[in-house]
C-alpha cells in the first residue's frame, strides 16, 4: 500500500491517485478485509474533507454492483451538498449535527429505510412541512422509506449500481422544495467488501437530473460479511 490510512481523518494534501488507491485497497481486502474496510472509509473521508468531487466520481464508475447490501449500514455525508439553493444552509447545520447516521436495508425483500440523530423528530416535521414517518426506535429517528433493485446508473458514470426509490406512494415521503426527498433517488456502488459509495440524484421536471450528493455506507467493522 502506498498509505496506511486508519480510522481518524487523515492528511489530505498528498492522496493518492482514485484509481491506484481504489486497486491497492481491492488487493489489500484479498487477505486483509477487515483492513481494507477500515482504509477504504478512512480514503471516503480524506477525499470529503476537500470535497473532491472529481476523484469521488472515478471511484463510482470504478464501483461495481453491491453484494451483501443488506442490515444495518453506517453511513456519512462524503464532501458537501450541491447543486440546490439549500446546500448553503444544510452544509452549515451539518457541521453542527450531521443528522443522518446510515441506512438499514432489506435485500430479500428490497425495501430499506434511513436513520438519523434523534433531533430529526423535531426539525424534521417543520422541514418537511408535516411529515410524521419517523420512528424513534433504540436511540435513532428512522423512516423517508424506499424501495430498491439493481439498474444501470441514469448519470454518467453509468454503471451498473443498486438504485433506491423513494417516490414509492405508500412510503408518503415529502417532495417540498426545502426536503424533496420523494423526487431523490439514490445509486449505491461496492467499492470494497463492505464499503459502498452512493450518489444522490434529484429530479428537477422535465427528464432533468441533478447530482447533488455524494455519501458512503459501511458494514460496522468486524461484522461478517
Amino acid at each position: 500500500m502506498t498509505a496506511d490510512l486508519k480510522d481518524v481523518d487523515p492528511p489530505t494534501e498528498h492522496l493518492p491517485n482514485a484509481a491506484v488507491m481504489l486497486d491497492e485497497l481491492r488487493a489489500l481486502a484479498e487477505h486483509s478485509p477487515t483492513r481494507a474496510r477500515t482504509e477504504t472509509w478512512s480514503y471516503l473521508r480524506a477525499l470529503g474533507s476537500r470535497d473532491d468531487r472529481d476523484a469521488l466520481s472515478q471511484l463510482f464508475g470504478a464501483g461495481v454492483e453491491p453484494r451483501d447490501l443488506d442490515g444495518k449500514l453506517e453511513g456519512r455525508i462524503v464532501g458537501k451538498l450541491f447543486g440546490i439553493p439549500e446546500a448553503l444552509l444544510a452544509n452549515q447545520l451539518m457541521k453542527i449535527d450531521p443528522t443522518w447516521r446510515g441506512k438499514s436495508f432489506d435485500l430479500a425483500a428490497g425495501t430499506g429505510l434511513n436513520r438519523l440523530s434523534p433531533i430529526a423528530l423535531l426539525a424534521m416535521p417543520l422541514v418537511t412541512f408535516g411529515y410524521l414517518g419517523l420512528r424513534m426506535v433504540r436511540g435513532e429517528a428512522e423512516g423517508f422509506h424506499f424501495h430498491h433493485r439493481v439498474d444501470q446508473g441514469l448519470i454518467e458514470p453509468r454503471v451498473t449500481v443498486r438504485a433506491l426509490d423513494y417516490g414509492v406512494p405508500q412510503h408518503k415521503n415529502p417532495g417540498v422544495r426545502t426536503f424533496p426527498i420523494r423526487k431523490t433517488r439514490d445509486e449505491i456502488v461496492e467499492l470494497t467488501p463492505g464499503v459502498y459509495l452512493g450518489r444522490a440524484l434529484l429530479f428537477t421536471g422535465a427528464e432533468k437530473i441533478r447530482l447533488i450528493a455524494y455519501f458512503a455506507l459501511r458494514h460496522p467493522v468486524g461484522s461478517p460479511l
